[in-house]
């Protein structure tokens, strides 16, 4: 299955990002103290006490589903002759009914294919200004591979690899009509987690904090925003973060994807309509 880890280059950079949040921070400290006229913040009032850059996680997981499978069924043929008693079909003399119709079963052998590509957020609080697929395809040539050892500081993701290939499993389990079922996979061929900048700002008024994000690929602003730099410390290795679980890990194809074998109410026998 192929991994890998990409982070987006900035838009606005540092300086950028401080000025735009150094002309929000009266906004920072709710809508209640602007609300306030006599005494709300005054920027001469208000100081910047932190700052940080973190990498906020998105995932984007490529698969696929084969299945192999027979229907049985009944093919309705019509006479071409309005005086056609009986035909002979495949070493058959097979007689038609009344009105020149005839019923052949027969068993259908059946493939079908569906791929999946989707994105998912990372992070089960925090969403970005655009949706995980818009970053992408804006600023896909800003994203690069990440080097182990950057020093950049990347949020853990909520959402684990595990629980990503669980819901595109669960997506791609949708029943078969068929009589039989030969064969049926999941392949799941690649997870890619995708790092977005963000800049951090804290300010202080009186007794009172708070922080303004702003976004390094769009701009956008987030007067409500958080410091979550004590998570970036927490990071864990490739090995955790792609950890797709002990049960799909045992069917890794080498050179390949995670084929899982799928069972159960998806590929039981339904009767077609």
């Amino acid at each position: 299955m192929e991994q890998e880890i990409l982070t987006f280059a900035d838009v606005y950079n540092e300086p950028a990002a401080r000025a735009q949040a150094e002309k929000e921070k009266a906004g920072a400290f709710g809508w209640m103290a602007l609300a306030k006229v006599w005494d709300r913040p005054k920027e001469v009032d208000i100081s910047l006490v932190s700052s940080e850059k973190r990498y906020e996680p998105f995932w984007r997981v490529r698969a696929a589903r084969h299945t192999r499978f027979q229907v049985k069924t009944d093919y309705t043929l019509q006479a071409v002759s309005p005086y056609a008693l009986k035909v002979s079909l495949l070493d058959r003399d097979l007689e038609f009914r009344p009105g020149g119709q005839l019923l052949v079963s027969a068993l259908e052998h059946c493939e079908k294919h569906t791929e999946l590509s989707e994105f998912f957020d990372g992070l089960l609080k925090h969403k970005g200004a655009k949706t995980p697929s818009e970053y992408v395809a804006a600023y896909q040539e800003k994203a690069s591979p990440y080097l182990d050892g950057s020093g950049l500081n990347l949020l853990p993701p909520d959402i684990t690899a595990a629980l990503i290939v669980q819901k595109v499993k669960a997506r791609l389990m949708e029943p078969v009509a068929a009589h039989v079922i030969l064969d049926d996979e999941l392949l799941i061929g690649g997870l890619t987690l995708y790092y977005r900048p963000v800049y951090a700002f804290e300010f202080a008024w009186r007794d009172k904090r708070g922080v303004v994000e702003i976004d390094a690929l769009t701009g956008s602003v987030n007067r409500e925003g958080s410091m979550l730099s004590s998570m970036a410390r927490q990071m864990v290795t490739r090995e955790v973060l792609f950890d797709v679980g002990a049960e799909l890990a045992s069917s890794l194809v080498p050179g390949g994807g995670v084929v899982v074998k799928l069972v159960g109410a998806a590929t039981r026998p339904v009767t077609p309509p």
